[in-house]
């Protein structure tokens, strides 16, 4: 019973299907169904064909249904259903499976039925595949002399499913459009000058209009530009202007040819002019840059290779390719890596300027060759050589300048900073770079080396553990550089028999200050013969540029002792108030000179003594009426090699007429030593 029933069902399906499509034979396995808009159509894969089916008109798509086992639809649309030359149209078929989802991969069949179709238009490409949205297209144009009539555009989709179908109707009109001609005026024009395409075309009006694109070979790589480039007509010609922008220096050469085309949108139909454009008048050359502005003298270390940039222009400041430059030095200070070059696309050319061995200022000359065009570089400097040693400083190219050699020894983290500056046997700064190592017996050097810029670096020695008993400390600086030679015929080499200083082989810190290298002073170089040069000259880091500097660690726990002086020099004496005698002689102003020493001891008999530390303050005072009494040499001075020599003047200041001689009496001097100060008392005696 069951089945009879769904034979009934299927019935009255296939005979309503049947009156909807008219009647008629037919296969019943692959129905068709023409409609006169967008359309959707649906073949079943079996024997049963019942289907419904919705109609709609203008650009509502109309869709038709199969049975629940059909394959799936195909939607088809047109951009525009009439189309021209000026107005191709694009064609889409959309493939969907049976549960409405888009099918990939389809493959899609595009073609032309009706009367004298394939006379009318064509279809580029006629086969696609659908992409991820079920999606594929085709664009429909109409043929060169074709008459206005209509037909159908049809698009056959094969799925895994079947085989989906569908078709539109489209319009020809105004097909009988044709590019007559291209013309150029001037059809040679000198650089950076314009010109006018000149476009006539047959079949063009107000209600059908005519689209054509207009390009050039150089207005595709942007040395020309064309504007309009796309031009609708509705008569017979029309216009557009081309601008020069270079096109004539793009080859090199002294002009260039650039190809116009002229296309009708949507056809085949295309024409070309060829234009002459003339290369840019070459206005100057330019110094750009320089990568190194200073180089080093060949073989220091150092970069002794500069790269020197010009640029060439034309009339308008736009860069010229391909134009010949020559090059030349100033002097013969250096070397050019080239003679001549090319500019590239950006209008630029360089060349390579290398050092040799003296030091100078120089230029390079850049020349548009057969041209009286020229420029010269800026800025670049050869300098830069290797510190130089010499056995004494007259000579050596290395010095200190501390900012104090008497430091509180008594004081942790007291320092002093150490500025070193580093030369070259020209004068000039040490190449930039170079490295200045530091030893000490006493205290901490942070950091233990620097590097130098300018010829110059800063170190500190900071009072820390170990403080030698003596209380000397000793700092060695050292950077590899060249010996000093006498340069006689002023080509920067040294020649045999020019003279030079064969300094010692060895670095050492002579902590016992004899001026030799001793067994456990030994630091680096030579040990073999550590006092003794290796008798040739050295260059190219081969030799040491040192210089050793003594510090003090003072003690300012303790008072400092005096001495008498004697002719600006101190003495061992150790001076008593009998030994510190002012002796006025009835004279308004009187003076003795003292020597001090700081409490070290240990330093006495080796060395005279240590000073006491710098920026100490000395102040006497007087224990008599009508006189004032100073000390010269207070403070301490920050350069100083030993004890320091000291001025004490007494000064009568009565101011009765005439002026009374001065009672005899004392003076007592006051230390001030980085916050410890002491009171000697009644060290000084005066006399009338």
């Amino acid at each position: 019973m069951a089945m009879n029933w769904n034979n009934l069902v299927l019935s009255v399906l296939v005979a309503a299907l049947v009156a909807a499509c008219g009647g008629g034979g037919g296969n019943a396995s692959t129905p068709t169904y023409d409609v006169s808009s967008d359309a959707t159509f649906g073949s079943g894969t079996s024997g049963n064909t019942g289907g419904s089916g919705s109609t709609s008109s203008g650009s509502t798509t109309t869709t038709t249904n199969v049975s629940s086992n059909a394959a799936g639809s195909v939607i088809l649309s047109l951009t525009s259903n009439q189309i021209s030359a000026s107005q191709p149209t694009t064609v889409t078929a959309v493939v969907k499976d049976a549960a409405g989802l888009p099918v990939a991969g389809a493959l899609i069949q595009f073609s032309l039925s009706g009367t004298g179709a394939t006379a009318l238009a064509g279809l580029a490409p006629e086969s696609a595949l659908t992409d991820a949205s079920g999606q594929a297209a085709t664009t429909l144009t109409p043929l060169s002399g074709a008459t206005t009539g209509a037909a159908y555009v049809n698009a056959s989709a094969d799925t895994a499913a079947g085989t989906l179908t569908a078709r539109k109707a489209f319009s020809v009109s105004a097909t009988n459009v044709s590019l007559s001609g291209v013309s150029l005026s001037p059809s040679s024009i000198n650089g950076y000058n314009t010109a006018s395409i000149n476009i006539t075309v047959a079949g063009a009006s107000s209600t059908t209009p005519v689209t054509v694109n207009v390009s050039s070979t150089c207005a595709t790589t942007g040395k020309a530009a064309i504007s309009p480039t796309s031009l609708t007509l509705t008569g017979s010609s029309g216009s557009v202007t081309y601008q020069d922008k270079g096109c004539g220096s793009a080859t090199g050469s002294g002009s260039a040819t650039d190809r116009v085309s002229v296309q009708i949108v949507g056809t085949t139909q295309q024409r070309y002019a060829d234009l002459t454009v003339a290369a840019p008048v070459t206005q100057g050359i330019q110094y750009v840059s320089v990568d190194n502005p200073t180089i080093c003298l060949v073989g220091t270390g150092c970069p002794s290779v500069a790269n020197v940039v010009f640029k060439v222009v034309d009339q308008t400041g736009a860069a010229q390719q391909g134009v010949l430059v020559d090059f030349s030095l100033s002097n013969s200070a250096a070397t050019l890596g080239s003679t001549s070059g090319v500019t590239a696309s950006d209008g630029q050319v360089s060349v390579a300027v290398a050092s040799k061995s003296t030091p100078t200022p120089i230029r390079v000359a850049a020349l548009v060759h057969g041209t009286s065009l020229q420029t010269v570089s800026n800025t670049l400097t050869i300098s830069g050589g290797l510190p130089v040693a010499g056995v004494d400083n007259s000579h050596n190219g290395i010095s200190f300048a501390p900012t104090k050699y008497g430091l509180n020894g008594n004081m942790d983290g007291d320092f002093a900073v150490l500025s070193l500056h580093l030369t070259d046997r020209y004068g000039a700064p040490a190449v930039n770079g170079t490295v200045v190592n530091l030893v000490s017996d006493g205290g901490t050097v942070v950091p233990a080396y620097c590097v130098t810029t300018d010829g110059a670096c800063n170190v500190k020695l900071v009072v820390t553990n170990p403080r030698p008993l003596n209380g000397r400390v000793h700092v060695v600086a050292y950077a590899n550089g060249q010996e000093y030679f006498v340069d006689t015929d002023g080509d920067g080499i040294h020649d045999n028999g020019e003279s030079y200083d064969d300094v010692a082989a060895a670095v050492c810190l002579d902590k016992n200050e004899n001026d030799s290298c001793d067994a456990t002073e030994f630091i680096v170089g030579d040990i073999n013969a550590p006092d003794a040069g290796n008798g040739a000259w050295d260059s190219g880091g081969s030799a040491f540029a040192r210089l050793q500097r003594t510090f003090f660690f003072t003690r300012t726990a303790y008072a400092p002792r005096l001495y008498a002086a004697s002719g600006g020099v101190c003495t061992d004496n150790l001076a008593t108030n009998t030994d510190l005698t002012v002796a006025m002689g009835g004279a308004a102003r009187a003076s003795i000179q003292f020597c001090v020493r700081d409490a070290n001891t240990n330093a006495d008999a080796d060395y005279g003594g240590n000073p006491i530390a710098a920026g100490s303050t000395i102040v006497g005072a007087l224990t008599m009426a009508n006189a004032e009494v100073t000390v010269g040499n207070s403070p301490v001075p920050s350069v100083l090699s030993g004890p320091t020599i000291h001025t004490l003047t007494v000064k009568n200041t009565s101011t009765t007429t005439p002026q009374p001689a001065l009672a005899s009496g004392t003076a007592d001097l006051t230390f001030n030593m980085d916050g410890n100060s002491f009171t000697l008392r009644n060290v000084v005696t005066i006399t009338p």
